[in-house]
């Protein structure tokens, strides 16, 4: 019985983990405009590290881009 409690807990902790390194990895993108080199300086990390994690957590990286439009004159 203890050993499930354990466990529950882990689980807890492990999804608190994850929400929270997601919210850093999208707010460091929104802070990009989705670009993943900067980010990935700004978060002290790897691009690569980057990249595994915004593949793991399935993040879009093209929603943070900003679109600038052209105006004709």
């Amino acid at each position: 019985m203890d050993r499930e409690k354990s466990d529950a807990r882990e689980n807890v902790l492990e999804r608190c983990v994850v929400d929270c390194e997601k919210t850093v990895i999208m707010h460091a993108l929104t802070r990009t405009n989705g670009d993943q080199n900067n980010a990935a300086a700004l978060l002290g990390t790897t691009k690569r590290i980057l990249a595994h994690k915004v593949h793991k957590y399935g993040i879009d990286c093209e929603q943070f881009k900003q679109h600038k439009t052209i105006k004709e004159n």
